[in-house]
């Protein structure tokens, strides 16, 4: 039997069909798209399902997901196998959570900072012991090429994409520099900020953005597309075992 976990954001629902741990099928669809769902998981056996959403997910969706599997929404009263010091768990987003998790699969017995750049990057600690440890969030590449057009008189809106050089020569190149760069060396300062706090400190990458921001960090990182869905299946299975 298998198991689906559910990512749902802003704009995209990611899939994942696990046997174990291990993701056997992914897809990327739109976050609406229950069609595309109920074509994804058509004639395979699942078991469980356990979804997570940081936009409204539609009674349509949790109708479907209830009557055809044994289905985990994740939520503040969900059990997690992690204690947290964080102050506002009801305001936690559902993605760090999973992230995390993920996190802790891949390098068990390890500290880790998890960095998710999507439409906001996200950096999410926690400790050896699993503990989290709590982050911080900034706005993505994207929000600040749009920042920078929708907010000011004469900058124009660039194309997200790998800078030439570290330095502009042109207000585009510029613009794409300051905001690419700019968001690198962000995700850098708080490698370097956390790796003294945390001994053997793991770097995840994930998001959107990964791959760009990894060719650009001078640093050890390990890039994981499916690091939620991980630690969504993770979840699964402390609350179904």
């Amino acid at each position: 039997m298998l198991n689906l976990a559910i990512d749902i954001g802003n704009t995209r629902m990611k899939l994942g069909l696990f046997k174990g741990r291990e993701i056997v099928h992914h897809y990327n669809i739109e976050a609406s798209d229950l069609a595309g769902l109920k074509n994804f998981v058509e004639g395979k056996s699942i078991q469980y399902a356990i979804l997570s959403s940081t936009a409204i997910v539609p009674d349509s969706f949790e109708s479907y997901l209830k009557k055809e599997f044994d289905y985990i929404r994740l939520s503040t009263e969900t059990p997690l196998p992690m204690e947290s010091t964080y102050t506002t768990p009801k305001t936690l987003g559902k993605d760090r959570i999973a992230g995390v998790m993920g996190a802790s699969v891949l390098f068990p017995g390890h500290g880790c900072l998890v960095i998710d750049a999507g439409t906001c990057i996200t950096y999410d600690l926690i400790n050896a012991k699993g503990v989290y440890l709590g982050g911080n969030i900034a706005p993505g590449i994207n929000l600040r090429l749009r920042a920078m057009d929708e907010f000011t008189a004469a900058l124009p809106l660039v194309a997200k994409q790998q800078p030439e050089t570290d330095r502009g020569y042109s207000t585009e190149t510029a613009l794409r520099a300051g905001a690419v760069w700019g968001a690198a060396q962000e995700s850098l300062g708080f490698i370097q900020r956390f790796d003294k706090q945390t001994e053997d400190l793991k770097i995840i990458l994930t998001g959107g953005d990964a791959e760009l921001l990894d060719k650009l960090i001078d640093w050890d990182t390990t890039v994981e597309p499916h690091l939620v869905l991980i630690g969504l299946i993770k979840i699964l299975e402390y609350n179904v075992a």
